[in-house]
């Protein structure tokens, strides 16, 4: 019982992780900023969620910055641009970050499936032994 719902549950949770991940890649895709700042005027630093065995062997979501997690544009007329007209912006590539959450999603629902299922074949059970 536990290895069944601990399982789906650990898949749930790294599914969630994965949408939250590309759904911040997503939402600051267009953050750009001054090459080598900080604070306001940084440019947003892309992340990457990568799947990972845990301890118990369910799956795990560990999310780190991309490498590399921004590049250089010339805009030399942008406000944040450096004196030779470089911003940095975030090193997101947004069909990407669509399919992840896309896949992130399957999984989801998959694991929820897996609970449903669990479920019913408990209740199949308890009819028989009655």
């Amino acid at each position: 019982m536990d290895s069944v719902i601990g399982s789906a549950l650990a898949g749930m949770r790294a599914a969630t992780r994965q949408v939250a991940t590309s759904a911040s890649n997503i939402a600051n895709s267009q953050t750009v900023g001054t090459p080598g700042e900080t604070g306001d005027k940084a440019a947003y630093k892309a992340l990457d969620a990568v799947q990972i065995s845990g301890p118990t062997g369910g799956p795990e979501v560990v999310v780190k910055p991309k490498d590399p997690a921004t590049s250089l544009s010339y805009q030399p007329n942008h406000s944040l641009a450096s004196d030779e007209g470089y911003v940095e912006t975030p090193n997101v590539d947004l069909a990407t970050n669509l399919v992840k959450s896309q896949i992130a999603q399957r999984s989801y629902e998959a694991n929820i499936a897996s609970i449903i299922t669990w479920d019913e074949i408990q209740a199949t059970l308890l009819d028989i032994k009655s």
